[in-house]
């Protein structure tokens, strides 16, 4: 796996307090964040960066488009990417059809740290070199 700085997290999340503490939390592990307010801007976001996202990270429910048909779309787009979905319902479901990872809100900063990091290593292992 690459060092961190070279992995970029796509992020969407509805909730400015969310985004902030994610961002702030991956940035200082050294992620690079590209940060979203919505599952539709960050679709165009994905669309207009040139470079590799390797996981998304997405709440599951947003106004005007859910976590799961973003990640339905960012899958078809870019394959391979990793898939990270947060949400604090507790009858938040991920549909079958594509791999991903559920992470219960509330969490700590460490703990999501730890999750992208295990979601990233998984996700890099299974392409190969």
């Amino acid at each position: 796996m690459g060092t961190l700085q070279e992995l970029v997290v796509l992020l969407a999340d509805d909730e400015p307090v969310v985004r902030d503490m994610v961002n702030l939390a991956l940035t200082r592990a050294g992620f690079t964040v590209l940060i979203a307010a919505d599952g539709a801007e960050a679709l165009a976001l994905s669309r207009s960066y040139e470079g590799t996202i390797h996981l998304l990270l997405t709440d599951v429910k947003m106004p005007h488009m859910t976590g799961i048909e973003l990640a339905a779309a960012m899958v078809i787009e870019r394959p391979g990417i990793a898939i990270m979905m947060m949400s604090g319902h507790s009858s938040g479901k991920i549909p079958v059809g594509f791999r991903t990872k559920l992470l219960r809100k509330p969490f700590l900063p460490k703990d999501l740290v730890t999750r992208i990091q295990n979601a990233l290593r998984d996700t890099l292992d299974s392409v190969g070199p």
